[in-house]
Formats: structure tokens, C-alpha cells, sequence
């Protein structure tokens, strides 16, 4: 029974490391390879976006646990010309007051969370876990409640490392 326990939980672990590194990261996709080969190895996107210039984007989310985003850039003959983990402070650097929620979308792609608040005036904001070794934060975007454009962005602590820290 031990050696049939042992085995289960060895397959279990080659299949999630399987899952891991085939789905997880586009790295496993070759440079220049087909929309329909991106697809194909990496799945369905969560999202996709047509950018200004005309091109192709497509979203690999893993809200709302994961600490990354991946957006593969397609160019205008649909194959992959680019990727990359976009939760990062280089990104949230390009994030400026007056920016409008699909241009934080296209950019960085959706919140961890959410959260509404009234004061001092009625706003949204989009909270966004992401990878750093440095300190346990998150990365903020207030947006103002009428206009749907962003106010500001800001790092507060990370509620969760808290929570981790207390266990």
C-alpha cells in the first residue's frame, strides 16, 4: 500500500509539473511561433487586446492567486514577436494619472482584487499582487468613480503576508 501511495503521489507531481511548465509560462513557445501554436501550447487566453498600433495581444492571467501576468504580442502576420511577465514595477511605472481602465487592461491585464471606496471622493481601485523579493507589497491603481480614469497608483503592504507570517 505504501509503494501505491508513493507512486500516486509521484505521477501527481510529474503531472502538476507537467501542467506547470508546459501552461504556465510561454517560455515553451518558439520565437515566431503561429497564433495557432501559441494556442495550442499555451491554451485559451484570458484576454485579448487589440493594441493602437494595430497588433495583437494575448492575456495569460493566473488571478486571482498567481503573482503574474503574461502577455504575448503577435505581429501583424499573427506570429508570436514577443512576451513577457507584465506585474512588475517597470509596467506599473507606465501606469499615469488620466490613463483610462482599458489602457490599464491592455497594459497589465485585470486586479488581483477590487475595492470601492467614497473618501475623500468616490473611487475604484485595483490591487495587483506580483513577485519581488525586496518587500511584501502590492501595487495600487485608484481610479475616479465618474470618469474611469486613474488618479494615482501607490505600493501598500500586502494584507496577505501578514496573514502568512501570523501562521
Amino acid at each position: 500500500m505504501v509503494a501505491f501511495n508513493t507512486l500516486s503521489a509521484l505521477a501527481l507531481a510529474v503531472l502538476l509539473a507537467g501542467c506547470a511548465l508546459g501552461r504556465y509560462s510561454p517560455s515553451g513557445v518558439p520565437a515566431g511561433a503561429s497564433r495557432e501554436d501559441v494556442l495550442r501550447i499555451m491554451g485559451p487566453p484570458t484576454a485579448t487586446y487589440t493594441m493602437p498600433d494595430g497588433h495583437e495581444r494575448l492575456e495569460y492571467n493566473h488571478m486571482p492567486a498567481g503573482k503574474q501576468t503574461f502577455m504575448v504580442d503577435l505581429d501583424a502576420g499573427g506570429h508570436m514577436a514577443h512576451w513577457e511577465n507584465v506585474l512588475d514595477e517597470n509596467h506599473f511605472a507606465a501606469i499615469v494619472a488620466g490613463m483610462d481602465r482599458d489602457d490599464v487592461l491592455r497594459l497589465i491585464g485585470p486586479p488581483t482584487y477590487t475595492w470601492h471606496y467614497f473618501r475623500p471622493a468616490p473611487a475604484n481601485t485595483w490591487l495587483y499582487r506580483f513577485e519581488t523579493i525586496q518587500r511584501c507589497i502590492l501595487f495600487e491603481i485608484s481610479f475616479d468613480a465618474a470618469t474611469g480614469r486613474v488618479i494615482d497608483g501607490d505600493y501598500p503592504p500586502d494584507p496577505g503576508c501578514a496573514d502568512n507570517a501570523a501562521r
